[in-house]
């Protein structure tokens, strides 16, 4: 039984790659390990960027506490890093020596952390969703949403990405692929341990976020949009009146919250953008019984599409630098500064230098 069900993993796993390929194409494998190696580098060094500034933000510019979306921000960006050291460094030492050397242990450890960056981007996002869609569409009782409900949604999010994690440790394990070859590969039940688990990955991972990220912002997008025009209204009469009104209406939506939601969103477009052909092959290679007859499923485009998975991870940081111009704005005039003057203002006075940055973006993160 347990030789039967080796023999048809062994020819229908879908979860790694390398395991499929019999004869390694050389030129192939160079172009993977030079894809990871910069998705790896970039991602890196602009998350890293992204962290660096909140600290110096935290630590010389006055801001002792993380406001609410620069608190999302940074846990995403720890997210991206997760994915960076723990899904993508492994799987470019694993390409550079085709197969698996770690042994047993490590190789329950990389399979883990390969699915945790993901589910970790994924649900923060949702609880970045949920954040924005309560001081948007609720911007009264988001007077009482205090921070304490962003943080547990935030370890929420963690722990549920900590516990859809655990079926990795019984799926894969340190086998012996072939005589005197050993490699960390998956066995599952047949004939219906693949199908579940790969559907229940892209429903957990990937359809069930995007689900609540659509509702999310389809109701913040009508409340911008039914706010718009009666806020165009107050502007055009203001612009009539000689003195300003003294019961004039105060727009419900400020400049810098659309400027929030138009951050998230371009994230989530490229999570989109990213996780969807990666899910989608992967569905449909467990699904359709003559998937594997497919050359798409053995070429190299396929090889290099699922490499792209992680690409969002190595996007994001540069979203929130452009979205969020205060933080390479406090970078460059920290780091740049010739003396310490900047460095003592900021640290001793909130409301020096430094807070003139903050100034434009102060009610973005509320």
């Amino acid at each position: 039984m347990n030789e039967s069900i080796y023999n048809d993993t062994k020819t229908k796993n879908i979860l790694d790659l390398e395991s499929t390929i019999i004869d390694r194409d050389e030129n192939l494998a160079k172009i993977e390990i030079a894809t990871l190696a910069i998705i790896f580098l970039v991602t890196v060094l602009g998350n890293g960027t992204v962290l660096l500034a909140l600290w110096t933000r935290r630590r010389y510019a006055g801001r002792k506490k993380l406001s609410r979306m620069y608190f999302f921000i940074l846990h995403l960006s720890i997210a991206d890093l997760i994915t960076a050291f723990l899904s993508v460094l492994p799987q470019l030492g694993w390409e550079v020596t085709y197969r698996f050397n770690g042994g047993f242990v490590l190789c329950k450890i990389v399979k883990y952390g390969q699915t945790l960056g993901p589910y970790l981007s994924s649900y923060i996002l949702m609880a970045t969703a949920i954040d924005r869609h309560q001081a948007i569409c609720f911007p009264l009782t988001y007077c009482s949403w205090t921070s304490r409900r962003s943080k547990v949604m935030v370890w929420l999010a963690w722990a549920a990405s900590l516990i859809f994690c655990i079926p990795q440790l019984t799926i894969f394990s340190y086998q012996e692929v072939s005589p005197g070859v050993y490699d960390c590969w998956a066995t599952f039940p047949q004939p219906w341990g693949a199908k579940t688990y790969v559907t229940w990955y892209g429903i957990s991972v990937f359809i069930i976020p995007l689900l609540v990220l659509i509702i999310t912002y389809s109701c913040i997008c009508r409340e911008i949009w039914r706010s718009s025009p009666g806020e165009l209204g107050v502007r055009h009469r203001q612009s009539y009146q000689p003195k300003p009104a003294v019961n004039k209406r105060i727009p419900l939506i400020s400049r810098a919250k659309i400027n929030t939601v138009k951050q998230t969103v371009a994230v989530i477009v490229m999570h989109i953008v990213c996780s969807t052909p990666f899910i989608s092959a992967q569905l449909w290679a467990t699904w359709d019984p003559h998937a594997y007859e497919s050359p798409f499923l053995d070429g190299s485009a396929f090889t290099i599409l699922t490499l792209l998975y992680s690409l969002n991870s190595c996007v994001n940081p540069w979203i929130y630098l452009a979205f969020n111009r205060e933080l390479p704005r406090l970078l460059l005039r920290h780091y740049t500064a010739s003396s310490k003057h900047y460095r003592s203002t900021g640290t001793g006075n909130s409301t020096s230098n430094s807070s003139g940055l903050v100034e434009t973006t102060s009610d973005l993160h509320r």
